[in-house]
């Protein structure tokens, strides 16, 4: 069991939660589905992470965010992690199809936002300003 952070460069639970903006509840759950590895323990039984959990974490945040499916972010790290190039690239197509879908429903609906505006005299929507 490794008790030494500073000289192995380990990070606790908490400090990584902090650093990426996630609970110590999501990381767990995301330690539990295979996502992110625990690189130690504590004697006291203390998870610790190494650098590259941080921005894996930071990844998953970002897609979370972004609305993709956890299931996908699942593929795509799985078939990163074991190097399987055909998973990958059918994981990579699906996203740029779950982006390009989200794009779509996104210029559909600013479009029904423009009817709206136009129909109630509204103010120019800020993207009509900033030359969206």
């Amino acid at each position: 069991m490794n008790t030494c952070l500073k000289d192995d460069k380990l990070i606790r639970l908490s400090a990584l939660a902090e650093q990426t903006g996630l609970s110590v509840h999501t990381i767990r759950n995301y330690v539990d589905q295979g996502l992110v590895g625990v690189k130690n323990r504590t004697v006291g039984g203390l998870l610790l992470f190494d650098e590259p959990a941080i921005e894996r974490l930071r990844f998953i945040k970002t897609a979370r965010n972004a609305a993709i499916p956890l299931a996908k972010i699942v593929c795509l790290l799985t078939a990163s992690d074991k190097r399987d190039e055909v998973g990958l690239t059918k994981s990579l197509t699906e996203l740029n199809q779950t982006i390009q879908d989200t794009r779509r429903k996104l210029n559909t609906f600013e479009q029904s936002l423009f009817t709206i505006r136009d129909t109630r005299s509204l103010p120019a929507m800020e993207s009509e300003r900033e030359g969206w």
